[in-house]
C-alpha cells in the first residue's frame, strides 16, 4: 500500500513551506515535492521593469540568502539576453555563492 508523508511546516527557513513525499508499496520514494504555501507577489511587482535591476530586488525576497536569490535572478537575465558567463566571471559568482 502506497503511503504519503507529510513535513509541515518545514522549519530552518524563511517563509511557509511543506514536503509531500508518496511512497510506492515497496517503501520507496515514488514522488517528492517542495510547495511554497505563501505568495509574497514578486514576480509582480517586477513586471515592467527593466531586466538589469532584478538581480537587486530579487535579493530581498529572503534576508538569509540574498546572494542565492541575486545570482538565481543573473542567470534568469543571462538566459534572457542569451549570455553563457565563463571563465573568471563564472567562478566569481561560485566563489560568493560559496561564502554567502
Amino acid at each position: 500500500m502506497s503511503e504519503t508523508i507529510t513535513i509541515d511546516p518545514i522549519t530552518r527557513i524563511e517563509g511557509h513551506s511543506k514536503i509531500t513525499i508518496q511512497l510506492d508499496d515497496a517503501g520507496s520514494v515514488d514522488d517528492a515535492r517542495f510547495h511554497v504555501t505563501q505568495y509574497r507577489a514578486f514576480e509582480k511587482f517586477v513586471e515592467g521593469r527593466p531586466f538589469y535591476e532584478l538581480p537587486a530586488l530579487m535579493g530581498r525576497i529572503c534576508g538569509i540568502c540574498t546572494i542565492s536569490h541575486e545570482l538565481a535572478s543573473a542567470q534568469a537575465c543571462d538566459a534572457i539576453m542569451a549570455v553563457r558567463v565563463m571563465g573568471t566571471p563564472r567562478m566569481l559568482r561560485e566563489i560568493v555563492n560559496f561564502g554567502s
